[in-house]
C-alpha cells in the first residue's frame, strides 16, 4: 500500500469516527427512548449510517456514549424469536437435509439422504469461503436457504430442518440469521462417519445443478428421517 493510500485510509477512518462521535451526540435523546435493534438500525439507514465501517463505529459510539450495546439487543432479539419458533416446530413440517463443503475444490453439495436430487455445484464468489470450516458454513447456509425455498413454495409459516453435517462448527448459531431469515427451524447433527453424509460425495461430482432443478414437493413430502446414529445436536 502506498503512503499515499494509506493517508487517504487514515483520513477517511477518522472522518467516520467523527461521522458516528456527532451523530449519536446530536441524536441522544432520540436514540436513548429506542428499545430495540431493529429501531435503532432503521434509524441508521434512514441517516445513511448502516454500512460496514460507519456501523460499527456508530454501533462503538452508541455504547461509549450512551450505554447501548447494539449487538445484545439483537442478540436478545434473536434468542427470543429462536424460542418461539422452537415451540411452534413441532407441529411443523419437517424436512431432512445433509450439506458438505469442499475448501480444496471449492465447491458445495446439498441433498436427500442418499444424495437423491441435490443442489450442488462451485461457491459464488459471494460466499465467504476461506478455509474447510467456511466451506461447510456456506453449504449448511444453502441447506437452510433451500428448506425455505420450500417453506415459501407452500406458503407456510415456519418449516423444521434436521440438517445433516460432518464438521462440528457447524452450529445453530453460526446459522441464526438464516434461520430467522428464512423462517426455519433448524436442528443440526453431526455425523463422524463421512458414509453417513452423501454430501461429502456429491460434492465432489463434476459439473453443477441448481437449487431450481431441486423437487421442493418431494423435499416436503419426504418423511424425516430419524437418527440412528446419535450424532452430537448442537
Amino acid at each position: 500500500m502506498s503512503t499515499t493510500t494509506k493517508k487517504k485510509n487514515n483520513a477517511s477512518d477518522a472522518k467516520d469516527w467523527d461521522t458516528a462521535r456527532d451523530s449519536v451526540r446530536d441524536n441522544a435523546d432520540t436514540l436513548r427512548a429506542m428499545t430495540s435493534h431493529s429501531e435503532l438500525f432503521s434509524w441508521a439507514k434512514e441517516h445513511g449510517i448502516d454500512t460496514g465501517s460507519l456501523f460499527r463505529k456508530w454501533k462503538t459510539e452508541l455504547r461509549k456514549q450512551l450505554h447501548i450495546d447494539y449487538d445484545d439487543l439483537r442478540q436478545k432479539a434473536f434468542d427470543a424469536r429462536l424460542a418461539e419458533m422452537d415451540a411452534e416446530a413441532e407441529a411443523a413440517p419437517q424436512v431432512t437435509l445433509y450439506a458438505a463443503g469442499d475448501v480444496e475444490v471449492n465447491s458445495f453439495a446439498v441433498c436427500s439422504e442418499h444424495g437423491e436430487d441435490p443442489w450442488y455445484g462451485e461457491f459464488h464468489d459471494n460466499d465467504r469461503v476461506d478455509d474447510q470450516d467456511s466451506a461447510d458454513r456456506e453449504a449448511a447456509r444453502k441447506a437452510v436457504y433451500l428448506a425455505g425455498q420450500a417453506r415459501d413454495y407452500q406458503e407456510l409459516d415456519l418449516i423444521g430442518l434436521r440438517l445433516v453435517v460432518s464438521n462440528h462448527r457447524v452450529t445453530t448459531r453460526a446459522l441464526q440469521r438464516d434461520i430467522l431469515k428464512h423462517s426455519v427451524f433448524v436442528t443440526v447433527e453431526v455425523v463422524d462417519n463421512g458414509e453417513d453424509n452423501p454430501a461429502l460425495e456429491v460434492c465432489r461430482m463434476p459439473g453443477f445443478r441448481t437449487w431450481r432443478e431441486v423437487s421442493l414437493t418431494d423435499l416436503l413430502a419426504a418423511e424425516p428421517a430419524t437418527a440412528q446414529d446419535e450424532g452430537e445436536v448442537v
